[in-house]
């Protein structure tokens, strides 16, 4: 009989697809055949982020059509021509030709879902049909409140499986026994669950450099820490250490037919209500983006960070954990503000205002921000992929852009400090927000680069820069100089440049 094993969290960009790989890869070296189960539709499928064929390979007999299968070593990666998010409302006839194909991929020792990308219902269904449910968390106290916030769900839904729990991208600082009886302890005396401890994956250098080669860690780097302490969760997988119990014999086809059952049926949140059948927004918390009347979509939150200003390089530094696909530029953005930091402080004046002195002006802000804001002062960083149409001449020209957006506390003395790095910016523009924030904003003369600063009544400070991450922006120009933006701002600056 197979083993399901739904890989879930309550936080986007915890590591749920690469751990759901590498442990896939390590079960299949050990002799057990596996498939690895994932949504083809998602930001960054595993198809994508190993840079695999956009086409399956060979069709075999089992191939009709309504299933994708891909092979990666010896692991079967399959999803769903119509993803599970679609299923709910789905016509019998319709329906069950899905199940069915499924339901003939049945030779798997395991079969390891990654929720990455499924909609809340998908994920609440999954969970339900699962007798083994793998829930991950990092260190970040907003990683386990919002897996916490999921079993709650799952609670109101009937969900009594067996849940471990795997502590991702853990620090020296703290211990996987800390967090892991935390935790516990929380959600045995709320919720009534006992969660055990599966193990944990230590942040590892060489797991970023495989996310860059878009390969699994420990394929290219078998020696590191990460890898070694995957064999060991692959260990516990394969024994059900950690879970206490003996495997489930349920199979494929029983949770075919339970999860397209599962699917169709009501979901309870909180507040006694049920999920409303258009629930793609109804997972993790997330800030909804403004609208945008110059783009031809919707930007896309690919990082957002909460804690302490003064864990500011170690956040950049890590961009790459999460980035994907924009590693490459996160790595080279926070080298050259890195770069930047020295040499700043005694400015000169600027003839044109290029990307590079935007660069440097932004490098001066970080680094005032970071001697004014004291450390434990809470912080949020949040990367947006924005397309722009190019339609305002005003602003930036067509093109996809990466959107830096800091948000700190600040008050008159802290606004002294990086104002002045602004006044010598040619072509610096000043406006009054709508909600009454005071906005200073730059454009390189290329339109490729654009740095604003606000200042809203509620005693925040928010730092914006879009660049276009194909551009290879150079180092050199002038720097700007200190000074102090003055005079009476006008009403011009369009609401979709400002971070809610």
């Amino acid at each position: 009989m197979t083993r399901i094993i739904t890989i879930t969290s309550g936080l986007d960009g915890v590591g749920k697809t690469h751990l759901a790989l590498n442990m896939a890869l390590e079960l299949v070296r050990r002799g057990h055949p596996v498939g690895l189960y994932h949504d083809e539709s998602g930001r960054l499928p595993v198809s994508r982020l190993l840079r695999l064929s956009p086409h399956p390979g060979q069709k075999g007999p089992l191939d009709t059509g309504e299933v994708i299968c891909r092979g990666y070593q010896g692991v079967d990666l399959l999803s769903s021509r119509l993803p599970l998010s679609l299923w709910h409302g789905l016509p019998a006839l319709e329906l069950a030709p899905l199940v069915a194909a499924h339901e003939a991929r049945a030779a798997y020792d395991d079969l390891l879902i990654d929720t990455s990308g499924f909609s809340a219902r998908a994920v609440v269904a999954c969970c339900l049909q699962s007798p083994l449910v793998v829930l991950v968390v990092t260190p970040e106290q907003r990683s386990q409140a919002e897996a916490f916030g999921l079993l709650k769900v799952l609670q109101l839904n009937g969900f009594d499986q067996r849940v471990a729990l795997v502590i991702n991208k853990l620090r020296e600082a703290t211990t996987e026994q800390e967090i892991h009886e935390r935790f516990a302890a929380q959600a045995r005396a709320w919720l009534g669950y006992e969660v055990s401890l599966l193990g944990s994956v230590s942040s590892d250098r060489q797991v970023v450099s495989a996310q860059g080669l878009r390969q699994a860690f420990t394929s290219i780097f078998p020696d590191a820490a990460a890898a070694a302490q995957m064999l060991r969760l692959a260990e516990a997988l394969a024994s059900d250490a950690g879970t206490g119990r003996e495997r489930d014999p349920a199979g494929l086809p029983d949770f075919w037919k339970g999860l397209a059952a599962a699917i169709q049926r009501p979901v309870h949140i909180a507040g006694k209500v049920d999920l409303e059948d258009n629930d793609e927004g109804a997972g993790p918390a997330r800030p909804e983006p403004p609208a945008d009347t110059h783009s031809s979509r919707t930007p896309s939150t690919v990082l957002r960070f909460e804690g302490p200003l003064g864990k500011l390089d170690n956040v950049m530094e890590s961009f790459s954990d999460v980035m994907h696909y924009l590693a490459d530029d996160m790595h080279a953005f926070h080298e050259r503000l890195a770069t930047l930091y020295d040499g700043t402080d005694e400015a000169g004046a600027c003839a044109v205002a290029d990307a590079a002195v935007l660069e440097m002006t932004l490098a001066v802000i970080l680094k005032a921000l970071k001697q004014a804001v004291p450390h434990q002062e809470q912080v949020c960083i949040q990367v947006e992929e924005n397309p722009v149409s190019g339609q305002d001449r005003g602003w930036l020209k067509r093109g996809r852009y990466i959107k830096y957006a800091f948000l700190v506390p600040g008050d008159a003395a802290t606004l002294d400090l990086i104002s002045g790095q602004l006044e010598r910016i040619p072509g610096l523009r000043q406006s009054k927000g709508e909600e009454g924030e005071c906005v200073c904003e730059a454009v390189s003369a290329a339109r490729d680069a654009c740095l604003s600063v606000i200042n809203t009544p509620q005693g925040q400070i928010r730092v914006h820069y879009w660049h276009q991450p194909e551009t290879d922006k150079g180092q050199q120009g002038d720097a700007p100089v200190k000074g102090t933006a003055r005079g009476k701002p006008v009403n011009h600056h369009p609401a979709h440049k400002r971070l809610h």
